[in-house]
């Protein structure tokens, strides 16, 4: 048979161990309760910006190349766009390129959407 004090510190310990999952399991869910409050407050914009095609690149992925444009814009920045369809490159020719931002983390992504000028028949 087990002393007393035996069974009490078995008693203790389990439940020190019990309160601990308690506060764990609050804390994960204010974390949650923040995380999601910072995901409803993100917001993401959109603007179409004109600009000149200067030359092409590619990137290695996992993919393959991943072919993009650098395009000047008319407010003086050279930018990185990924073309939404197949990569056309036409030099010195006028597009258009849309800027997506979000105010989370100041991040923007540049995606090439088409060129202003019909192509050249040749």
């Amino acid at each position: 048979m087990r002393s007393y004090k035996e069974i009490l510190s078995f008693l203790i310990v389990r439940e020190q161990l019990s309160l601990g999952w308690k506060i764990s399991f609050f804390i994960v869910c204010g974390a949650l309760v923040v995380g999601s409050g910072m995901l409803m407050s993100i917001k993401v914009q959109a603007v179409d910006i004109v600009g000149t095609v200067v030359s092409q690149g590619a990137n290695l992925a996992d993919e393959g190349h991943v072919g993009y444009l650098i395009v000047e814009l008319d407010n003086g920045r050279t930018v990185r766009a990924r073309p939404v369809g197949p990569l056309d490159y036409r030099p010195r020719q006028r597009g258009i390129v849309r800027e997506v931002s979000s105010n989370y983390f100041r991040l923007k992504k540049y995606e090439f959407k088409g060129y202003i000028d019909k192509p050249r028949e040749q």
